[in-house]
């Protein structure tokens, strides 16, 4: 049986998820990569980091990503231009550029198909994988937890007992090292630290839990636009 592993939010940055993946982590056929959303906006390479987890998912890899609010920003902008001024005012000119596009009507297809089939969570034995959070106000949160709350959400509180003894694992909230290194031992791992804005303080990596181990693996930005 492989290993399994959870990546955060990669904004566009390509050439770092493509190392930590190759490099750091070393994936191999048999492991199961988890991705939390936030693949567009904000970094260099929108697009390619798109082609790449299409491209694994169609070469047999297990990888399995789910929507992060960005995505849902760009699906919400095809249909209003109030949404679209939203989007393009929180990273979307920068997606836009990566598919050498003017509007994001004119991103091809394949791309925006598969954007709309991404679920809001996935749920293992262990773990439930959501973009910012569950609702566990909530009797059922896994079910009765709002779109809202799971896309945009910024508490990283959790009950496992609410969800099958499970631990949650986010993404969203920009945290440093630190916090989220303290997070392993909680109810709720968070692990966006930050990547798209660069090397800086304890800010800058894009980071993947090893979910068997619980432990923290890391690559610094290493997109040229830093």
């Amino acid at each position: 049986m492989g290993r399994r592993f959870a990546i955060g939010d990669i904004h566009g940055c390509l050439k770092t998820f493509r190392s930590l993946v190759e490099d750091v982590i070393q994936l191999e056929r048999d492991d199961t990569l988890y991705l939390l959303g936030d693949y567009i906006d904000r970094g260099p390479d929108a697009a390619g980091v798109l082609d790449t987890i299409i491209g694994l998912q169609e070469a047999g890899w297990l990888v399995y990503p789910i929507l992060g609010n960005h995505e849902r920003m760009l699906l919400d902008s095809l249909r209003s231009t109030q949404a679209e001024s939203l989007w393009l005012l929180n990273g979307g000119a920068a997606t836009l550029e990566s598919f050498g596009v003017d509007t994001p009507r004119d991103i091809p297809r394949r791309y925006l198909e598969f954007i709309g089939s991404l679920p809001l969570c996935r749920v293992i034995d262990d773990y439930a994988f959501v973009h910012a959070g569950l609702d566990f106000g909530k009797k059922y949160p896994l079910s009765e937890s709002s779109e809202t709350t799971m896309l945009w959400g910024r508490e990283c509180l959790a009950t496992p007992d609410l969800i099958g003894g499970r631990t949650l694992v986010v993404g969203h909230t920009v945290t440093g090292m630190e916090s989220i290194e303290a997070s392993l031992s909680t109810g709720c791992i968070r692990i966006d630290n930050g990547c798209y804005q660069g090397v800086r303080l304890s800010l800058g990596a894009l980071v993947a839990l090893n979910l068997d181990t619980r432990k923290i693996v890391r690559r610094l930005n290493c997109e040229e636009f830093c």
